[in-house]
């Protein structure tokens, strides 16, 4: 029997740990579709289910990011999907991205791959990401990069994200995306946020001329730069952007809780 939303905010199907991750899930997939970083059905977020750590939490194959709500997240293990789940289906790649980087990562508890114009634009460029903007450097010494083997569908092609994404928490999809990972889902939305943020300040900079009329900072300013960052510590939900964008949330699509 289902709890009453009305009454209590939670479906009963569901534990209240697990609970809170898909209402953190949902509001994630709402922001980015406002920020405009969403691709049609595709692009895919998960978190690993708390009490259930050999499952995660991911949309369905057919759902578009705006559609996304707490209660219609799919749960699957990491090779297939969850027979408990609600009605749906988990997409090839999102076993094969989500449940391959999860099975791999203890450390790890949630994945963002998005494709935007500009994260493909970098993905693209030989150069990789540079140093040109305080998002970037964010990333500098922590990002991997990903040769493109064809789509993401076949099992095998785990093996080879994993190798490739190594212990970094970033990785470049050459000729395809990014993929994101934190411990926390609002960790990985933000750190998935400054990368799409560094992605296109390097394409509109590149725009006006090639990469000898770019400036960045010395080597030394930027591993300062990006020893600050990593001293603000973890990234969780109770955090001040996270809170504000609830907030929001509950302004422009209260439904993404439910």
């Amino acid at each position: 029997m289902q709890a009453s939303t009305k009454d209590s905010g939670q479906d009963a199907r569901f534990t209240a740990a697990e609970w809170r991750q898909r209402q953190h899930l949902a509001l994630a997939h709402r922001m980015i579709q406002r920020s405009g970083f969403d691709d049609l059905t595709y692009n895919h977020l998960s978190v690993r289910i708390p009490d259930r750590p050999d499952h995660f939490l991911i949309k369905r194959e057919d759902e578009m990011f705006e559609q996304v709500t707490a209660s219609s997240l799919l749960s699957s293990g990491f090779h297939g999907d969850d027979p408990s789940s609600p009605a749906g289906r988990v997409s090839p790649g999102g076993l094969v991205i989500h449940g391959g980087i999860l099975d791999a990562r203890p450390d790890v508890n949630a994945v963002f791959h998005t494709h935007s114009p500009a994260n493909m634009a970098i993905g693209a460029q030989k150069c990789g990401l540079l140093p040109l903007s305080q998002h970037a450097l964010i990333f500098h010494d922590k990002l991997s990069y990903h040769d493109f083997h064809g789509f993401e569908f076949e099992p095998e092609m785990r093996r080879l994200l994993v190798r490739d994404l190594a212990g970094n928490d970033v990785m470049i999809l050459r000729n395809h995306g990014v993929l994101v990972t934190g411990r926390t889902v609002a960790e990985a939305f933000f750190r998935h946020h400054y990368l799409e943020m560094a992605c296109r300040a390097q394409v509109a900079a590149m725009s006006v001329g090639g990469i000898e009329h770019l400036v960045w900072p010395d080597e030394k300013t930027v591993a300062h730069a990006a020893g600050q960052m990593a001293a603000r510590g973890p990234v969780d939900e109770n955090g001040r952007d996270w809170t504000a964008l609830t907030k929001l949330a509950k302004d422009v699509c209260p439904d993404y809780a439910v």
